[in-house]
């Protein structure tokens, strides 16, 4: 039985693509329909993620959050035959990018979620990052009205970060839980979703971009697509406890 739900943050309880959407438009002006430029802020987060999976995997190969970017931004260019990409407005868009999140606001619906969840369930939020820029994003959003600072371990507490499965380790022994009775919900597939499962954790995998499922061996447990069906899916846990 789940007795404890645990949190990715970042694009899992809010929306990350107006801050892209800000940057993209401030630093490459390049006059994009609303209809492209959700196609290239998928694009890019797909090749994020990728990169992330290749450095991870390769520790000769650690990449920054500037150069992930930069490849990101060089994939996204090419496919859809954008001009104007440089190693200096690469920086510039990581740097409006960051800015722009510091306007960041939660879901609609998930404060009466949380209220909700916090009465049934242990809550967590395990978030790669540092202090300083996770714990500022939690203050941001509100997060400390139901997460106390013992409930979320971000990949500096814990000396990794996600892909590696000891982060779920320690959620684990700081709610003196097993595995099963965990639930972990997070926004890609390589860091959330398979490291959780690895855990021996239920996962439910917000999936707002549509991306594939890379390895059959790894299903996430519930799929949702929209801020709508995952807040449907944990109001509907909450009610299955008394």
């Amino acid at each position: 039985m789940i007795k404890a739900i645990v949190f990715d943050v970042d694009d899992t309880l809010y929306d990350t693509q107006p801050s892209f959407t800000q940057a993209f438009d401030e630093i490459f002006n390049l006059n994009i329909d609303d209809k492209l430029m959700n196609q290239i802020y998928s694009n890019f987060t797909q090749q994020a993620q990728l990169a992330i999976v290749e450095s991870n995997s390769d520790s000769d190969l650690e990449l920054s959050k500037a150069e992930i970017d930069f490849h990101s931004l060089h994939h996204t260019f090419k496919k859809f035959e954008l001009p104007g990409l440089t190693q200096e407005s690469a920086g510039a868009f990581t740097d409006a990018f960051q800015a722009a999140s510091n306007s960041i606001h939660l879901f609609d619906g998930l404060t009466t979620v949380f209220n909700t969840l916090t009465t049934k369930f242990k809550l967590g939020i395990i978030t790669n990052g540092s202090n300083d820029v996770q714990l500022a994003k939690i203050m941001k959003l509100k997060l400390h009205h139901w997460f106390g600072r013992e409930q979320i371990i971000t990949s500096e507490d814990a000396q990794a970060k996600k892909p590696d499965p000891l982060i779920f380790t320690l959620m684990n022994r700081k709610f003196n839980l097993r595995g099963n009775e965990m639930m972990y919900v997070g926004s890609s597939y390589y860091e959330d979703i398979v490291p959780a499962k690895k855990a021996g954790w239920e996962t439910v995998w917000y999936n707002s971009h549509q991306s594939p499922i890379a390895n059959p061996q790894i299903i996430p447990d519930q799929t949702v697509t929209t801020p709508e069906e995952l807040k449907d899916l944990l109001m509907d846990l909450a009610a299955q406890i008394n």
